[in-house]
């Protein structure tokens, strides 16, 4: 387990060190760019705003207008977070004056999946990173995973909640939201890894919407070169299988 740690922060930094190389993260590239379009970035779990900052400000040398989630560490109840999400996208489409696009990453992307079903009026598109369809520990690699989960559980004892929030069985009905939520055709767009170590790739395809394999793990994704590409080209409406690599058909897999 300790090595799987290792070796994701190693990827990570290697990662980084790519995207840092590479003329995209610049913004002198060729790739379209925005025009002042909100785009509201999600961090993964115990992750923060800190996580997404790289992200924000490439987001905003591209030509959009990057917002971050209020998040210091996402931990806590998710019903309440998701609220406050909900205020937020609303707040931002307000100021704006049209519909958001929403990054997430992990559980961020689980977050944001939900607010595009809740919010279709004011939510233009959903890009998940490594972000599972369900919210449940079986989505999770069974390795990273157990870690993450008795990471959970201190919490929980420490924060005094109870042993089962966040999870299926938790009263406040989160996670059987999540289940039974469903995006509007071509309104959400997966990124995945099959290299990815905390997430099963599987749990992240969704058969109605779009989905795309990139290399490396799943804490890099944030930093992933691949990955900002498909961003830039799915933000700007284009999908085409020349320009970016298809995996819908893993999705005929399952």
């Amino acid at each position: 387990m300790f090595l799987d740690l290792t070796v994701s922060s190693f990827d990570y930094l290697e990662q980084l060190s790519a995207l840092m190389r590479d003329p995209i993260f610049y913004g002198v590239d060729s790739l379209p760019r925005g025009r002042g379009e909100p785009v509201l970035l999600l961090p993964g779990y115990f992750a923060g705003d800190w996580a997404m900052g790289p992200m924000a400000r490439w987001l905003r040398r591209i030509g959009y207008n990057s917002y971050l989630s209020g998040i210091d560490f996402n931990l806590g109840c998710p019903r309440e977070k998701l609220e406050r999400l909900e205020a937020r996208v609303t707040a931002i489409a307000r100021e704006t004056g049209g519909p958001v696009a929403i990054v997430g990453h992990s559980l961020g992307g689980v977050f944001a999946r939900s607010l595009g079903d809740g919010l279709p009026r004011v939510v233009s598109q959903v890009i998940g990173l490594g972000a599972p369809i369900r919210h449940d520990w079986d989505a999770m690699n069974r390795r990273i995973g157990s870690i993450m989960q008795s990471a959970a559980g201190l919490w929980q004892a420490l924060a005094g909640v109870p042993e089962n929030c966040g999870t299926a069985s938790c009263a406040c009905g989160f996670a059987r939201t999540i289940a039974l939520s469903g995006l509007r055709a071509g309104a959400f767009t997966s990124i995945h890894s099959r290299e990815d170590d905390v997430v099963d790739w599987r749990s992240c395809l969704d058969r109605g919407g779009n989905n795309y394999e990139v290399r490396g793990r799943h804490v890099s994704l944030i930093v992933n070169r691949e990955v900002y590409r498909l961003i830039a080209l799915i933000l700007a409406g284009r999908r085409s299988l020349s320009a970016i690599t298809d995996s819908s058909s893993s999705a005929a897999e399952l």
